[in-house]
């Protein structure tokens, strides 16, 4: 990682200051052949430094000092000094020939073409950065001489380079129809470079003018940026937008250098959310964003070559961030294989750019052109990148808005559920919750009582089709599949002593089920809460009502059941029952064992009346029967039954002996035709009750 890494910063650096890299071959004598196309002279050029800006006159005196350009290599130096580049151009036609002599790097300052006649120099013509555009005889983007060479003879030709930022000076000389042709395919291509870049602006534009989303304005000015950069370098910007205004054209890449370094880095922290991911890393490209923002003021003050130095070193750190960057995010997210991917293919095109210029690959115009199709691929990958960014915070925005409306509809059942009053009527509703947020259209809901599952709750099911249902269930338990139609949802619910399901289903063949992962934990929390709420209330109303030692009804709501019930208008009988002589009992036994005793009393009473009345506990070891429309005699037969039953059962010790318990009853009678009260009936079974007891116990007494 750290190798690629490095390759990248030296490579990407390179290109980022100098532009596309053009190869220089080696040494050859310049001789124009008949058939020439195109000729690269930068190998046959010789080369002066002149830092004392010499004369006309005064270079000639200097042309035993020219070396060979390759074995000088000035390329890349910034200073204040002249560069005299001479060749020697041998024409051994019998024609004239009229040539033209190309120099490619198109943001040189000043580059004056000198013929020799003679013993002086002749200027030719002058162009570059400092003069406009339209003073040029050849309308070119790159800074394009004519050259006439009489026939049989050798011309020597001189260029005066001065720039106020880098030197290069890639030169060859063209046959005037191959050069337009290859400048025709050159435009095409250049054409196909920055239509595509414009179209990715504009779209990019749109879109944020739709989406009001920063990462898509900090995209469009970083690729503005880029693309102004190319322009520069390619030299269309100083041929179609400021050609007439050669002071900016001077510091125009400096300024598109800082420009195209602030937004990118802009771009990558919001785009990697670099605050979440890397903290640091995002403090320190913050604080070079700020350097960033005030240096693009500069160009507008400090002089070229300063200008350039610092552009130079913004980019330096620029691509070290984004080696920073590489090594940090990784491919921790999506953002990051987008972001990794579309700046490792523009580091692709710049290195097989590189390695063509040093002969390790072939020169042809796809590593020519590498860069550009580099930089395109990475704005259509970062795009994609954004565009896959927002379109996943589309999508968790609806999510959060469908989860806010889930869970308020979950709110709004819980108060529905809570007011309702029985565990069928709880389910019912929360089948009703469920089918809302999934639209499903029928369900039911079962409940475990032992190993059998039964139907609690139903919506849109019909009852004959219930056990069919609940076999489905069971094969949907056992894994099996097909289950329910073609999509089917289960909730399982439990509590301390409740066991449940919910079964919804529905005959779409597709149905979207990912907002259930946030809402079912809390509805099954909810409903779970409110089961057990229901069970615990249940408890206190049991308790409330029902006798703790014999669990029957206690005589306040024994009271309250029959006097609810009774009417008055059919028979009814109403039996006191005492166990005999229980003190003694507890006296002798203890009164754990005097408990026992009155629980065994209450199985046999209830053996006997447990489906024909009503049986509570009156008090102490006294208990109270009511029989419901049941005629004297037949309530008279039972009470008889109740005395023999006591009187063949006994209460097994722990020893091995029993205890054999009678009991007193005072039995009284309501009619039709004699009405009596409840309370009549107690006063007067109670008599009959203590009458039974004067008369031996072990006996029933009834109210005449």
């Amino acid at each position: 990682m750290k190798k690629i890494a490095t390759l990248f910063f030296l490579t990407f650096t390179f290109t980022m200051i100098f532009g596309p890299v053009f190869p220089v071959l080696a040494a050859a004598n310049v001789v124009i052949p008949d058939s020439l196309q195109e000729l690269d002279l930068s190998n046959q050029l010789e080369v002066y430094v002149d830092e004392n800006h010499l004369t006309d006159k005064e270079i000639l005196r200097k042309s035993g000092e020219f070396v060979p350009l390759p074995a000088l290599d000035p390329s890349g130096d910034i200073s204040d000094t002249v560069y005299w580049l001479k060749v020697n151009l041998a024409n051994p036609s019998g024609e004239k020939r009229n040539l033209l002599l190309e120099i490619k790097k198109p943001h040189l300052s000043s580059v004056t073409l000198y013929a020799l006649k003679g013993n002086r120099l002749q200027e030719e013509e002058t162009m570059g950065y400092r003069y406009p555009f339209d003073k040029r005889d050849y309308k070119h983007r790159n800074l394009v001489f004519s050259v006439n060479l009489e026939e049989k003879t050798t011309t020597t030709y001189f260029l005066k380079i001065e720039t106020d930022s880098f030197f290069q000076a890639p030169v060859s000389l063209w046959d005037p129809i191959a050069f337009s042709e290859a400048n025709y395919m050159n435009q095409s291509i250049h054409g196909i470079f920055y239509g595509i870049m414009l179209a990715m602006i504009v779209y990019n534009t749109f879109l944020f003018l739709s989406l009001k989303e920063k990462s898509y304005l900090y995209y469009i000015l970083f690729v503005s940026g880029f693309t102004m950069m190319q322009a520069i370098w390619d030299g269309f910007a100083f041929q179609f937008i400021w050609g007439d205004f050669p002071w900016w054209a001077l510091r125009s890449n400096s300024f598109f250098i800082i420009w195209t370094s602030l937004f990118a880095l802009l771009f990558a922290k919001h785009f990697l959310q670099l605050k979440e991911h890397s903290p640091i890393l995002h403090k320190v490209i913050s604080f070079f964003n700020v350097m960033c923002a005030l240096c693009l003021v500069l160009p507008f003050f400090v002089n070229i070559g300063t200008m350039t130095m610092i552009s130079t070193l913004m980019a330096t750190g620029f691509v070290l961030f984004l080696v920073g960057i590489a090594v940090t995010v990784r491919l921790k997210t999506r953002e990051a294989k987008f972001y990794l991917t579309a700046w490792s293919l523009l580091f692709i095109g710049v290195l097989l750019n590189i390695l063509a210029a040093f002969q390790l690959l072939p020169l042809t115009d796809f590593t020519l052109y590498a860069p550009k199709v580099g930089i395109v691929f990475e704005v259509l990958v970062l795009s994609l990148g954004l565009a896959d960014r927002i379109k996943r915070i589309r999508k968790e925005k609806a999510y959060e808005t469908k989860k806010y409306y889930v869970h308020t509809l979950l709110q709004h059942a819980v108060n529905r559920m809570t007011e309702m009053e029985d565990l069928t009527s709880l389910s019912k509703e929360g089948l009703h919750c469920l089918m809302d947020i999934t639209h499903f259209e029928k369900g039911f809901y079962l409940t475990k009582e032992r190993t059998r599952w039964k139907v609690l709750s139903k919506v849109n099911v019909t009852e004959n089709l219930e056990d069919f249902y609940i076999d489905q269930f069971k094969s949907f338990q056992n894994g099996s599949s097909g289950i329910l139609d073609a999509s089917t949802f289960t909730v399982p619910v439990s509590s301390r002593s409740h066991t449940g399901c919910f079964v919804i289903w529905s005959s779409q063949e597709e149905v979207d089920l990912s907002i259930m992962e946030s809402f079912l934990p809390a509805f099954i929390e909810q409903f779970s809460a409110l089961v057990a709420q229901k069970e615990y209330l249940d408890e206190l109303k049991k308790s409330a009502r029902v006798d703790d030692l014999t669990n029957l009804l206690n005589r306040k709501y024994f009271l309250e059941k029959v006097n609810d019930m009774y009417t008055g208008a059919e028979p009814s009988s109403l039996l006191l029952i005492d166990i005999d002589h229980f003190k003694s009992i507890n006296d002798r036994y203890g009164h754990l064992i005097g408990d026992e005793a009155i629980i065994f009393a209450t199985d046999l009473i209830k053996k006997v009346f447990h489906e024909k009345g009503i049986v509570g506990r009156f008090g102490g070891e006294e208990f109270i029967v009511f029989l419901k429309n049941v005629e004297e005699h037949e309530a008279l037969e039972w009470t008889h039954q109740l005395l023999d039953v006591f009187r063949e059962e006994g209460l097994k010790l722990r020893d091995g002996t029993f205890i054999y318990l009678t009991i007193s009853i005072g039995f009284c009678s309501s009619q039709p035709a004699n009405l009596l009260s409840i309370d009549e009936m107690i006063q007067r079974a109670d008599e009959q009750l203590y009458q039974a007891k004067r008369n031996g116990r072990d006996q029933v007494a009834v109210c005449s």
